[in-house]
């Protein structure tokens, strides 16, 4: 319905709420949410319970998160590691290889596989080493 045939109907003090209505309508549906939420946070803002329970609430997601940041960076640099030892390991079999006169491969493939290797010890330090500059500063701004 739109807000010419409701216009007919009902009174004139009517009419401008409900052709209020049918332009809120036409809003998306993350600007009613947004607005809903402005709407609580303004009446929440006055309790006293509320604004704590909301500054808690952000001082364990900042807590977690930073937890969780250096979780993710202590595995990442794990699967770097093995993954490095993995490209050691190939080297040394393919070395093995040509030594024996088992493979025609060139050492290039060797070359390849131990810079791969190094790559990864790199990645795998500089996540070790982010983690831990991380929880030092975290440590730092609690203390």
């Amino acid at each position: 319905m739109n807000g010419a045939f409701l216009f007919r109907k009902v009174g004139a003090f009517r009419a401008r709420h409900i052709a209020k209505i049918d332009s809120v309508v036409k809003i998306g549906t993350m600007q009613k949410a947004q607005a809903v939420g402005r709407a609580l946070w303004r009446m929440s803002n006055r309790h006293y319970a509320v604004r704590g329970g909301v500054a808690a609430a952000k001082t364990m997601g900042k807590a977690a998160a930073r937890t969780t940041r250096i979780l993710v960076l202590e595995i990442t640099g794990f699967f770097f590691a093995v993954f490095a030892v993995m490209g050691v390991a190939a080297a040394w079999r393919q070395w093995n290889r040509m030594q024996a006169g088992e493979s025609s491969a060139p050492a290039s493939h060797i070359v390849v596989a131990l810079a791969f290797a190094v790559v990864f010890v790199y990645f795998s330090a500089n996540s070790f080493w982010r983690a831990r500059r991380d929880a030092r500063a975290g440590e730092e701004s609690n203390g």
